[in-house]
């Protein structure tokens, strides 16, 4: 109780110090560094399974399936900056009926107020077929429209209603990579269905598709990034051009840093925190990406869960000592594969147990 007390009014201290540097730091977050958003593809599209079967138990959570896709993809939609893509949401699954490939949300300039309200219509209650075949036809319709790199993302559970003069769904999709710049994130619950392998055979359509298990993106949305844009830092000598429609401009903060094997908070590193949530008090719309590392000591394993534990602990300070709304943190974490210093030395090793974090939304 006492330990908490003291904490309290260090953190009310602090608060104090750095109001008068709030102007100056909502500004420029003068002790981090800007950074451009840029797209990595021209356009993307969300293939959405509510068939039947998506109302089977996700893994060995109380959730079904489907609730665990529309989590990912409210995640997701939540991270991603205001770049200006062509983006849609389409079901192949469209109840009981015959329209092979319907939309939810037709091609258009992505806006992500427009697409976390469509994703929030979605339907909840599984049901109808899987008609993958026909679904992935009416998909290389829209794609004859679209120009430049495209990137689809199918959810599915591995199992589809098959329809007769259709060919296979891997042979569809082999047929669309050789016709259109497109790449298949083919998201799968990683069960064990009848048409597993046959689903499956989508992401060998050219060596750019790819299987992302539910695992991998429930809770870590940040994991599929690279697909749709990066994040650069801004050269100096150009700091002051104006982005461009394709760019989005944001902010990195200081690292918090941790000792060796540990996720708790560090006196000293608090002044990056609230720092941070000064900033974000000062900017409602603004939201932050907080990333997780750890040295190199110890196995891949370990290590996830290690910069796992940072990445909460860094909310956790956020949310209860600062009072920042949870919905407007997204965390990651990525284990000692990206160091920022030589893991030869104590010193190197120090840096690279840290907590990042990317502003974006201003």
């Amino acid at each position: 109780m006492r330990r908490h007390k003291q904490l309290s009014v260090f953190t009310i201290v602090m608060l104090a110090f750095l109001s008068v540097t709030v102007t100056a730091f909502a500004a420029g977050m003068s002790d981090g560094e800007k950074v451009i958003f840029r797209k990595t593809a021209d356009n993307f599209i969300v293939m959405y399974d509510s068939s039947t079967s998506m109302a089977d138990p996700y893994g060995q959570s109380d959730i079904m399936e489907i609730e665990a896709e529309l989590q990912i993809l409210k995640e997701k939609v939540t991270t991603l900056p205001e770049l200006d893509w062509q983006a849609g949401i389409y079901t192949f699954t469209p109840g009981w009926s015959m329209d092979y490939f319907k939309p939810y949300l037709g091609m258009r300039t992505y806006n992500k107020t427009e697409f976390m309200s469509t994703i929030n219509s979605l339907p909840t209650t599984p049901a109808g077929a899987t008609q993958l075949q026909g679904g992935l036809v009416g998909l290389g319709k829209i794609l004859d429209k679209l120009s430049g790199k495209t990137v689809v993302f199918l959810f599915t559970d591995g199992q589809y209603t098959s329809q007769p003069g259709f060919p296979s769904p891997g042979a569809i999709a082999k047929d669309l990579a050789g016709k259109h710049d497109v790449c298949f994130q083919v998201i799968s619950t990683e069960s064990d269905k009848a048409n597993y392998k046959a689903v499956m055979a989508i992401a060998s359509a050219n060596e750019c598709s790819v299987v992302v298990p539910f695992s991998q993106l429930v809770g870590r949305p940040e994991w599929l990034t690279d697909v749709l844009f990066n994040v650069e830092k801004v050269d100096t000598k150009v700091a002051a051009k104006k982005p461009m429609k394709k760019e989005v401009m944001g902010y990195t903060m200081g690292k918090v840093l941790f000792d060796f094997d540990k996720s708790n908070i560090k006196q000293e590193s608090t002044v990056a925190l609230i720092k941070l949530s000064i900033f974000l008090n000062e900017h409602p719309m603004a939201r932050t990406v907080l990333a997780g590392h750890t040295d190199n000591v110890g196995g891949e394993k370990y290590n996830i869960k290690l910069s796992q534990r940072r990445a909460e602990s860094a909310r956790s300070y956020l949310v209860e000592k600062m009072g920042i709304n949870k919905d407007r943190i997204t965390l990651s974490w990525f284990g000692k594969s990206e160091p920022v210093a030589s893991n030869d030395s104590e010193e190197g090793r120090a840096e690279n147990r840290r907590v990042t974090a990317i502003v974006t939304g201003m």
